[in-house]
């Protein structure tokens, strides 16, 4: 990738805010570009995405308004801060790219009640919301942090699973360790008990881990002497999250949620600022020591112990081939997903397929309405797999991978597995959620927008597969088999457990 130069048109601090304005110019018309401006105070970062406003050709102007207090989750009142940039064209890997002269702007003292007049309806409630939870949380905060006191937080499911099962299952070998989970699916202010356990275990555990977005950690401010270490749930960085959204969908710079995390934990160093911009961390914090959920990949044992089980609890499956329906959800989040059944229609699919061909479908967790065949004779080819196994585990099982947008396509991308995209509504899904690079320039397969050209690519079996291992060498460190004991070993140095050998 061929650097690009940032000239800076408008650096203006106005009160708290800062309006910021910049010309990026491209050596040549970028494919899918990504700009973001990087805030700097000492040893501490933060990266905060900028929105084109219109493009000639080869340069393209962004801006970002900013409040400044807000740039840190701890402002450092009164100190200096530098601005820089980071640069991709949606192809390669992020870049820094210096501004045409050094600027730097102060970080001024928060106004609390400034800024709640200014928030929106929305923020407000929030706020209020979080006054509330303060109060209840009172008698828990004056308890001590337990020593060698983990939980494992987790609304995704009423179960572990992926990334933060494996680090659970590998934690309980440790000796000395006490242990909770707290599992659930859904709002938890519906459980009055589970929401006093979450606060007693948020006050006193010494490390703390979650895997996704934990709505309650934007009311409860967490203690300094607990490590709250988040997981993910996915591998890579493929849809924007977080502070990386744009648009309505953006949060809030004063947002607390997942700017509270001591670290995160990601599979490569290339999506190392993907995370410290969607998090809001300082890139320090993301640390690439794998995804404990691909470990299982390298497990030949596991995979065969997989495989039996399966085909012992799914007789009628023996002998046939597994085309994987796993695509994502639309819609904003666990509250208001959806995915529109009417687009995939099953029977249309095992009409062209052939009898030893079985359709199984996993849908996202958050989603409970299923896809479903219409006429008795395609019965026993159809299998909806969604609360029965784990999506991973299934690729073991599948021949051919059919997606969407979903980061299922990393670890299907370990296993060198046939994979088509159905991307029947790229366009407006883009717009609404975005990605991190341009889609068909990343994706290891065919694309295909309809159900004709998905049944006819499977007919053909035209799978673009010569993609799939390029795409695995880019997207994973040296991590196989690993993750896992690269993050319980940085757990027990977080726990003051010695350890017998250094991580990755």
């Amino acid at each position: 990738m061929t650097k690009p130069t940032v000239t800076i048109e408008r650096c203006q601090q106005i009160g708290h805010q800062l309006k910021l304005q910049v010309a990026l110019t491209c050596p040549v018309p970028p494919v899918y570009p990504k700009l973001s401006v990087v805030f700097t105070c000492g040893e501490r970062t933060r990266i905060i995405p900028m929105a084109f406003t219109d493009s000639d050709g080869t340069t393209l102007r962004a801006q970002k308004t900013v409040e400044l207090a807000y740039v840190f989750y701890e402002p450092p009142v009164g100190q200096p801060m530098g601005i820089t940039f980071l640069y991709t064209d949606g192809v390669h890997g992020y870049q820094p790219v210096e501004p045409d002269q050094p600027y730097q702007v102060t970080c001024p003292p928060r106004r609390a009640l400034r800024h709640f007049i200014h928030s929106s309806k929305k923020e407000k409630l929030k706020q209020l919301a979080g006054a509330c939870f303060s109060l209840l949380a009172l008698p828990y905060r004056h308890r001590k942090v337990q020593p060698k006191q983990v939980t494992f937080l987790s609304n995704r499911s009423d179960r572990l699973s992926g990334n933060i099962k494996s680090v659970f299952l590998e934690m309980t070998k440790v000796p000395g360790v006490e242990i909770t989970v707290l599992c659930h699916k859904g709002n938890l202010l519906h459980s009055l008990p589970v929401l006093r356990q979450f606060l007693r275990l948020y006050a006193t555990s010494q490390v703390v881990f979650v895997d996704d977005y934990y709505h309650l950690l934007s009311y409860v401010k967490k203690k300094p002497e607990v490590q709250l270490v988040q997981l993910w749930h996915a591998c890579g960085a493929f849809k924007t999250f977080g502070y990386s959204r744009q648009g309505e969908q953006a949060l809030p710079q004063g947002s607390p949620n997942h700017r509270q995390y001591d670290y995160a934990i990601v599979s490569s160093q290339q999506v190392c600022p993907c995370y410290a911009e969607g998090f809001g961390i300082d890139l320090q914090k993301v640390l690439p020591l794998g995804s404990p959920r691909c470990d299982r990949f390298a497990d030949d044992r596991y995979k065969a112990a997989f495989t039996k089980r399966f085909y012992a609890e799914n007789p009628q499956l023996a002998d046939k081939k597994i085309v994987l329906f796993a695509p994502t959800f639309r819609g904003g989040g666990q509250g208001n997903c959806y995915y529109p059944l009417e687009k995939f229609r099953p029977d249309d699919l095992l009409d062209a397929l052939p009898e030893n061909t079985v359709l199984a479908t996993k849908m996202h967790p958050y989603l409970t309405e299923r896809p479903t065949c219409q006429r008795a004779e395609h019965a026993n080819r159809f299998i909806d797999l969604t609360d029965r196994y784990d999506v991973n585990d299934l690729l073991f099982v599948s021949s051919v991978l059919i997606t969407d947008y979903s980061s299922v396509v990393y670890e299907a991308s370990i296993l060198n597995l046939p994979m088509l995209f159905y991307a029947f509504d790229l366009e407006s899904y883009c717009k609404e959620r975005d990605f991190y690079c341009d889609y068909a320039s990343f994706v290891p397969g065919r694309i295909v927008r309809t159900m004709e050209e998905l049944t006819h690519a499977l007919q053909t079996e035209d799978y673009q597969q010569e993609k799939v291992v390029p795409f695995y060498t880019r997207n994973f460190d040296d991590t196989a088999g690993k993750a896992t004991q690269n993050v319980v070993h940085f757990a027990k140095e977080l726990l003051h457990i010695p350890t017998d050998h250094l991580p990755l």
